[in-house]
């Protein structure tokens, strides 16, 4: 779907926005999959794109939308289908937030593995599009190591199901995998089966402030062979420190080693005790309890801050993220990185120009690319996208990505232009 489309996209935002400064159609809210899988049909056969929505966290996120077309919001779509808590699992519409599912978990001291920003937003089918992580990833493994299974709705108004819950996958795809991080581009997700974990008894977050990163290298070296078991190890410059701390009297060195344990109360006080003699240090700040809490949340928040016009994120061997978190200017970026997952996160700080990014994320990028990582923008000025090159350099697995999508969605309607290369 091109050509003189294009030059159809709305005045007005009266029929919602689809990000980037686009402006919808229309926007359709189905309370039933039936009514999401006539809807797709009915627009598609006008010619008009699809834009899966949710709770509009990450409108901007990618590409801009290429071809004028509907909203389609799933926020209606937010029932419990099974919740066989024995079973640690729990089947709901793609819709339901984050927070609302976390309070029906914990009604049976459950909860699901998965974090990420405005969780009272934050839908789950929109969590698994963007494939949104956290802290905990480390420890509690990526979500597509969270979901059994996904059902979700193509171009052609069909309801396709995939995983170990539901039905056998359709065409070889492991679809639970193939969907989490999609965008949206293959179909809108309507339903998932989430495996849940019981609710931890402790937890605890321990923040460790360094002078230099020299002397990080010891202290992963250390976490290495460590015999506690963290689930999360988040590292921060001065900058990233100063956002995620001050407000919570935290002391912020030029750089941030932050540790977290959740286990029962015995484990964890055993391993933060632990921590504190392999680390050799007494400068650490303990945080547990609701003061852990507010800690984690802050953690996560992180990768949605706005404080300046541009953000990024690496990702890398977790052998080299010291080194490349030092190639930041600590004057010009907050960073954070998932230091066990080899995951950077940065934040340009103040109003830098686009002819000042571009060296900088020229330069970010080929450091990421030594060592065989990547580097893509989750957030710039829709006009800056294409000379920053939002997904980053071309590589081999997006011929690969471009035939799944004309396989699942020959026409190219689903939220197009959103995605790497011509999806």
């Amino acid at each position: 779907m091109t050509g003189d489309s294009a030059l159809n996209w709305p005045d007005s935002p009266i029929g919602g926005r689809l990000g980037d400064g686009r402006h919808a159609l229309a926007t359709e809210r189905p309370e039933t999959i039936d009514a999401l899988r006539h809807a797709v049909i009915d627009h598609v056969a006008q010619g008009q794109a699809i834009y899966p929505q949710g709770g509009g966290t990450a409108l901007d996120y990618g590409g801009t939308p290429r071809t004028p077309g509907v909203a389609i919001d799933t926020r209606s779509l937010d029932r419990v289908i099974d919740y066989p808590a024995a079973d640690m699992t729990i089947t709901v519409e793609a819709g339901i937030t984050l927070s609302a599912l976390r309070t029906i978990l914990a009604e049976k001291r459950q909860r699901l593995l998965i974090d990420a920003p405005h969780p009272d937003r934050a839908t789950l089918g929109g969590i698994y599009a963007t494939n949104t992580t956290g802290s905990r990833r480390f420890g509690a493994g990526r979500p597509r190591d969270q979901i059994i299974g996904v059902s979700f709705v193509t171009a052609d108004g069909a309801l396709v199901k995939g995983g170990g819950r539901v039905v056998k996958n359709v065409a070889g795809y492991d679809f639970p995998k193939l969907l989490t991080g999609s965008l949206g581009t293959l179909g809108v997700i309507a339903q998932l089966t989430q495996k849940v974990r019981p609710m931890p008894e402790a937890s605890a977050l321990v923040w460790v402030p360094f002078t230099s990163v020299e002397g990080l290298v010891p202290a992963f070296d250390r976490l290495n062979t460590s015999a506690t078991r963290p689930i999360a190890i988040d590292l921060f410059n001065g900058s990233g420190a100063r956002h995620t701390g001050e407000a919570r009297g935290l002391p912020a060195g030029d750089w941030v080693l932050v540790v977290g344990f959740e286990d029962n109360a015995a484990s964890v006080a055993w391993q933060v005790d632990r921590l504190m003699i392999e680390l050799g240090r007494t400068n650490i700040v303990l945080r547990e309890g609701a003061d852990a809490e507010s800690l984690w949340s802050a953690l996560t928040e992180f990768q949605a801050a706005e404080v300046g016009p541009v953000s990024i994120v690496a990702n890398l061997r977790p052998s080299s993220v010291a080194a490349f978190v030092r190639d930041f200017d600590n004057d010009r970026w907050a960073v954070q990185a998932h230091a066990g997952n080899g995951i950077v996160r940065g934040h340009a700080l103040g109003s830098p120009s686009l002819e000042t990014l571009v060296p900088e994320i020229d330069r970010l990028r080929a450091a990421a690319a030594v060592d065989g990582g990547s580097l893509m923008l989750t957030r710039c000025p829709v006009e800056w996208k294409e000379r920053l090159l939002v997904w980053g350099t071309p590589r081999p697995d997006w011929a690969l990505a471009e035939r799944i999508k004309r396989s699942l969605d020959p026409k190219g309607v689903m939220n197009p232009g959103r995605f790497v290369a011509t999806i």
